[in-house]
């Protein structure tokens, strides 16, 4: 089911096909996106694995890394996570990636993970656009 106001996100990459379906709402740069946690992305204690968490953190943020190289291939070099709550298996876990600084080769990204609104994670992290100097 399609939480309301989002659309299904299309995933190219392989291993996040995997994971999904991821749900968006906006337009490019400015896309939020959901996930339901569902099975497959907890753990014995019936709440989003850390590894799945950061996994989606990788998707999304870059997600918007793609947005603003105009599908420029980028890679991450870097993120960092802060598990502040647990997110729950059923419910929906959301973000809205942000641009925190750009140069010319790097992207520097970071968003908050809500579910209910409330913080669950945070990640920042840093890319590189191929191809850029």
């Amino acid at each position: 089911m399609i939480p309301p106001g989002y659309r299904q996100t299309k995933l190219s990459d392989p291993f996040e096909i995997s994971l999904g379906p991821i749900y968006e709402a906006g337009e490019r740069p400015n896309r939020a996106f959901a996930l339901l946690i569902d099975e497959r992305h907890v753990n014995r204690r019936k709440v989003m694995h850390g590894g799945m968490m950061m996994t989606y953190a990788d998707a999304t943020l870059g997600a918007l890394a793609a947005d603003l190289s105009q599908d420029v291939v980028s890679v991450t070099l870097n993120m960092q996570s802060q598990f502040l709550a647990p997110a729950p298996l059923g419910k929906l876990i959301e973000v809205m990636p942000e641009l925190t600084r750009r140069t010319r080769s790097m992207l520097f990204i970071r968003g908050d993970f809500t579910v209910e609104g409330e913080i669950v994670m945070t990640a920042s992290s840093v890319w590189k656009v191929l191809g850029q100097n």
